[in-house]
């Protein structure tokens, strides 16, 4: 009598766990893993020195977030030309990208395709390509070549700046 009462409740139990276990199966392959971009550096970006070498090397095509906090201002002593990352409300032609925000964050990737001696000094003159793009507070972007990449402001008059930016970088999981 046992074994008939068992095999009755395996007719019943063994279909419905065969009913359960294809549905877990659906629902753990459409739930995309959740990954955090990686936190590979943060550091300050004065908004008096021009240019600031990340010291990271990137690869056409990768994907790099950037979140920047902080003030700084584009004339010393002007309340008026405080500004956070996202820049002041002013285009000008002395700033690397004319058509976005005095002040901003941006950056830049620089590539070394030559270096040479200058005849007279002896100087070495290294021959770059640049390409410069915009992060303000928060973006992400896709590194437009391989080469050397840089932080500032936007802002080619660096002397009466002040104040300073944190960015954080974060390289994004599955870019090239």
């Amino acid at each position: 009598m046992e074994i008939r009462v068992l095999k009755i409740l395996m007719l019943f139990l063994f279909p419905g766990l065969v009913a359960v276990a294809p549905a877990v199966h659906i629902i753990n392959r459409y739930s995309p893993p959740q990954t955090d971009p990686l936190l590979i550096k943060k550091l300050e970006v004065p908004a008096s020195a021009g240019w600031v070498d990340t010291g990271i090397a990137v690869k056409e095509g990768e994907t790099y977030e950037f979140k920047a906090s902080g003030t700084i201002s584009c004339q010393k002593g002007n309340p008026a030309a405080n500004c956070g990352p996202d820049g002041l409300d002013l285009q000008t032609v002395q700033q690397p990208l004319t058509d976005h925000n005095l002040g901003a964050v941006v950056g830049k990737v620089v590539k070394v395709i030559g270096v040479r001696k200058d005849e007279e000094t002896g100087e070495e003159i290294k021959d770059e390509v640049e390409k410069v793009f915009y992060i303000g507070g928060q973006a992400v972007v896709e590194m437009p070549m391989e080469g050397q990449l840089y932080l500032g402001v936007n802002d080619n008059v660096y002397a009466d700046n002040d104040g300073q930016f944190l960015v954080s970088i974060f390289k994004k999981e599955g870019s090239k």
